[in-house]
């Protein structure tokens, strides 16, 4: 199979290696470590419902889903993953499709797999990756949709949009907005667009419960907007019974566990405090800063691939090699926040690596 170019190849690593895949932390993919309480039982709820087919319109997830996020649940496409979601939506659009990178590769691959006519746009990386709308605007007749990521994956720093939302409206362009991070943001309400979807016909936002609940493995994730062509033109393409019947009852107790998730927000307030002093007393890298749950590193003198394999065999650790990012370089690295104790561990490693 080709490569993607993702994070989280455990397995191929291990086997690379010769490393037990039990014994590999993994930094290279974002996953909250914390396990949402009393999974196990919903799992088997999950189980007994697999014995007849999901229900083909999803109402029960959509209605779960909408109570959620405050949005009526005519508005939501439930998919498996979001990443089903992408790949609907690149067919359902104008042929022109502008991306600013670096930025998730899936995006630019399931345009190009469509037959839309990508523009490669840039993100300041002199400054935080912030957004050029100066640039956006030279261009904005070159493009029907924007796509972007916010928080942007692989730097991790929130953007506020609506600068940009308005300025697309007024071009009459579609905004495509990826928030599968957003969750973490600790002033999420603030930065989410999601209150804009019923106004705003050139909305599109891409949610997932994959990064947020731990649950990279359920393949669950939501398309938002209040474009009625939009959502027509996806369910021409969409296949049925895409979500299993498991996703379906997790919906049930997941998004309904409030505890779950000021927990997890908390942590990751607290967490990326701490890395982000631990990484910057380290003379070998500069670190970005990040509202989410990963941190993108700049190594000053090593390369990327190098620093790979070292933390692979001197601490079974796997970060990702941020170097097939559209405008990074075999200089950048992106490793997640996982448990306290697991983070030191890559502390301690990195600067034994790099210097401190």
């Amino acid at each position: 199979m080709k490569d993607l170019g993702h994070g989280a190849n455990v397995n191929e690593i291990a086997q690379i290696y010769n490393i037990d895949p039990k014994d590999i932390i993994d930094f290279s993919s974002n996953i909250n470590p914390k396990v949402v309480p009393d999974l196990d039982k919903y799992i088997l709820k999950g189980l007994e419902n697999c014995k007849g087919y999901p229900d083909i319109n999803y109402t029960n997830l959509k209605n779960n889903i909408s109570e959620y996020i405050g949005l009526n649940s005519d508005f939501i496409i439930p998919g498996n993953g979001a990443t089903e979601i992408i790949y609907l939506l690149m067919k359902s659009i104008d042929k022109r499709l502008a991306i600013l990178n670096p930025t998730f590769s899936e995006y630019g691959r399931s345009a190009s797999l469509s037959g839309l006519d990508v523009l490669n746009l840039d993100l300041d990386s002199k400054n935080e990756f912030s957004i050029d709308l100066k640039q956006i605007k030279e261009n904005i007749n070159k493009f029907d949709s924007l796509f972007v990521c916010n928080p942007n994956n692989p730097n991790g720093k929130v953007k506020d949009l609506t600068e940009l939302l308005n300025l697309m409206k007024q071009h009459n362009k579609l905004l495509i907005v990826d928030e599968t991070f957003m969750e973490f943001v600790g002033l999420e309400e603030k930065y989410s667009l999601v209150k804009y979807v019923e106004e705003y016909k050139n909305l599109f936002i891409l949610k997932a419960v994959t990064k947020f609940f731990g649950l990279p493995g359920l393949r669950l994730g939501y398309g938002l907007t209040s474009n009625t062509k939009i959502i027509e033109n996806i369910y021409k393409y969409k296949e049925p019974w895409t979500i299993n019947s498991f996703a379906d009852t997790l919906s049930n107790y997941i998004f309904k566990d409030s505890q779950y998730i000021k927990e997890s927000k908390e942590y990751y307030i607290k967490e990326r405090n701490y890395m982000l002093k631990e990484l910057r007393n380290i003379s070998g890298i500069n670190v970005y800063d990040t509202d989410t749950n990963f941190i993108l590193i700049k190594l000053n003198n090593r390369r990327s691939n190098e620093i790979k394999v070292e933390l692979l065999n001197k601490g079974n650790i796997l970060v990702r090699d941020a170097s097939n990012f559209i405008g990074l370089d075999d200089s950048y690295i992106r490793v997640a926040i996982k448990s306290h104790e697991e983070n030191e561990i890559l502390i301690k490693h990195m600067k034994n690596l790099l210097g401190d």
